[in-house]
């Protein structure tokens, strides 16, 4: 077999990685079968950046190299599609018997036609260095190639080690390019009359040079067309989803080369007689249409989806969407809070900017999840706080001092606190109810302030006192014409707010009453002696809960539970119908106080509680699960209060703390 390099190959340009050209091999794999006497038909190696050579791919794989005897038809390849009518070959290679490659490329039926026959002359033998190779056959074989230069190839037992790997090189990779086309041509001999050696330096690996054994040979040039033209017409009578089916199976049989044809081709057509901007549906669907789907994103998606571009951004500020989520009950604020807000984000016009409304909200609400706040401290008191209320302009504190403080809520500067002194004892107990303020100490007494002030002038006094206790009054509520009172004395008194007389003294505790709640149709109490009592108006006690193991503190009810808690540590939810108790939070199991419970009250999603172990504790309230705890006091808290903004605490440590919620 002879070999040698193409003719261009050996010029100055530069040239890329190349492809193999083979043709058919006798039975010998040293000798050239050709159709005359003998002509140089080689191996031709075509440099892949040749500007001669066309870049489409071949429609015809290499042939097969025969190695086992018998003559066997060529199987010619060349490139069909010749750049600008030049090829690398033309002009260049020829048969003696004038069979050019112009001929090869008019028809590859003519090829099929042209038979390599056995020379009648005596092939011209050469020396072969790697002839060890071939175990078993003749020594003295032709050689198979020669080179001008003066180096020797050294002699290799192994093919791997004669054909150098490149690094890092794929051996069996695929890729998306077509696979090389071999053409089969004849070339005038080198200046010495010898063929050239060929270069096997530029494949990776012998799997390159024997991987046209593995090839699709394909059908005759003739054969493709007919039936390409009979799947065209066939193709062209199925209706639409057949020619879905023909196309699904033809993709299924398409390999890589295939694929990265058609996203070329298709690239251009993917989107033919679509409307503008089809893949975004939002925009050019009808405003209704598109605004009944942006109606079911939650709110994080809406606000997401209005960065997408103008007109998403138009359907998601819709006031409608942002109204209807603040009617959630989730997103619910106390009356007052809603009314106020509501206000302070309408437009001149009179439009309310429910957007901006929500936004408020759906902050608030995760500071309160995630426990984050701004905290400021109110000092001035020179014993414990035991107990606060507040409105939107002013902080109230009781303490064991006897004296009762107002503070500027807006600011915590010592000029702006007024003390109020008429209490012979610790004022234990608070109510403030707009400029009314109901106090009640262990002097037994309860007394109402007024607490009307002007820029110029302040009414700030004792307006009246009741007197029927006979200990402590440790607790009591109020509301337009009436205060309800417990007291040390185990009891319970209804009292007229107007005239300060006591109207109704309800007794069934045995012993002191620490706490106090009502609404329109029942009064709540709990007791030292570590019950919970229901009472009617009319005096009647209704039902008693037990289950606390010592002296219940503080408690709150709604129209389907009752909340305590106690000096056991644990807070208790109680069924107001049944009086069974239905939730126990424990320090043990559900992260709950690991102090006395002084202090709690509950909305409609959080219950919020103090303890003797300086935390205060936020809950969900029908979960009972903790969502957050609060550090800062440096004992004990006492008391508190909160709405949908802030909480007001006060402790053992003489102090008054504002945590807010909305500033953060």
């Amino acid at each position: 077999m002879s070999l040698s390099t193409s003719p261009g190959s050996d010029t100055s340009q530069g040239r890329g990685r190349r492809r193999l050209c083979s043709r058919t091999l006798s039975s010998n794999p040293y000798t050239v079968q050709c159709v005359d006497p003998p002509s140089q038909v080689d191996l031709v190696f075509a440099d892949e950046e040749d500007d001669n050579v066309c870049p489409k791919e071949s429609h015809f794989p290499p042939c097969e190299i025969i190695e086992n005897g018998g003559s066997c038809p060529p199987r010619y390849q060349y490139y069909d599609n010749v750049c600008n009518g030049n090829s690398a070959f033309e002009h260049q290679t020829k048969y003696k018997n004038n069979v050019n490659v112009n001929d090869l490329g008019e028809t590859a039926a003519r090829l099929d036609d042209l038979k390599l026959q056995r020379p009648k002359t005596q092939t011209t033998k050469h020396s072969h260095p790697t002839k060890n190779l071939y175990h078993g056959r003749n020594n003295n074989r032709q050689k198979l190639y020669s080179t001008d230069s003066d180096e020797e190839v050294p002699k290799k037992t192994n093919l791997d080690t004669f054909i150098p790997l490149r690094k890092n090189s794929p051996i069996s990779q695929k890729c998306h390019l077509p696979l090389t086309s071999i053409v089969h041509v004849t070339k005038p001999c080198c200046g010495t009359g010898r063929p050239a050696k060929p270069d096997f330096k530029q494949y990776s690996s012998i799997s390159e040079v024997q991987h046209c054994k593995h090839v699709n040979r394909g059908i005759k040039p003739n054969d493709f067309r007919e039936r390409l033209a009979a799947m065209k017409r066939w193709f062209t009578d199925f209706n639409d989803e057949q020619k879905n089916l023909v196309l699904k199976g033809l993709l299924s049989g398409c390999d890589l080369p295939q694929i990265h044809l058609l996203s070329v081709k298709m690239e251009e057509n993917f989107h033919l007689g679509c409307p503008p901007n089809c893949q975004d549906i939002i925009t050019w669907l009808p405003s209704n249409i598109a605004s009944k789907i942006m109606s079911s994103l939650d709110p994080v998606s809406l606000c997401r989806a209005s960065q997408v571009c103008k007109i998403w951004q138009q359907h998601a500020d819709e006031p409608i969407f942002w109204r209807r989520f603040c009617c959630q009950q989730k997103w619910r604020l106390s009356k007052a809070a809603e009314h106020k807000q509501v206000i302070s984000h309408m437009s001149p016009e009179g439009s309310i900017q429910w957007k901006k409304v929500f936004a408020e909200r759906y902050r608030l609400r995760n500071n309160w999840l995630s426990g984050r706040c701004t905290v400021r401290t109110f000092e001035g008191h020179t014993q414990g706080i035991s107990c606060v209320q507040f409105d939107d302009s002013r902080i109230v504190s009781g303490s064991s001092d006897k004296t009762i403080k107002v503070w500027n809520i807006r600011t915590n500067a010592p000029w702006s606190v007024q003390t109020l002194v008429g209490h012979s004892g610790t004022v234990r107990c608070l109510h403030l109810d707009g400029n009314r303020l109901v106090s009640g100490s262990s002097d037994t007494t309860i007394k109402v302030w007024d607490l009307s002030t002007q820029d110029s002038w302040s009414s700030i006094a004792c307006k009246v006192t009741m007197i029927g206790h006979t200990e402590t009054v440790r607790c009591l509520q109020v509301d337009d014409d009436k205060v309800i009172s417990g007291s040390y004395d185990m009891t319970l008194k209804v009292w007229d707010l107007r005239t300060g007389q006591s109207r109704m003294t309800l007794r069934g505790h045995q012993a002191a009453v620490l706490c106090v709640h009502f609404n329109e149709t029942k009064i709540v109490s709990g007791s030292c002696d570590k019950t919970i009592k229901v009472w009617n108006y009319t005096g009647s006690c209704l039902m008693t809960l037990t289950g606390h193991q010592d002296a219940v503190t503080c408690l709150q009810f709604d129209t389907t539970r009752i909340v305590s808690g106690s000096l056991d540590y644990n807070l208790k939810f109680w069924d107001i119908h049944s009086g069974d108790c239905v939730n126990t939070i424990d320090w043990k199991a559900a992260e709950g106080h690991t102090g006395v419970v002084r202090c709690l009250q509950a909305d409609g999603w959080r219950l919020v509680s103090a303890a003797d172990d300086k935390t205060i504790k936020v809950w969900n309230l029908e979960t009972g699960q903790r969502l957050v705890t609060l550090r800062n006091h440096t004992d004990g808290v006492t008391c508190l209060q909160f709405n949908d903004f802030i909480i007001v605490s006060g402790s053992y440590d003489k102090t008054v703390k504002l945590w807010d919620f909305s500033s953060c």
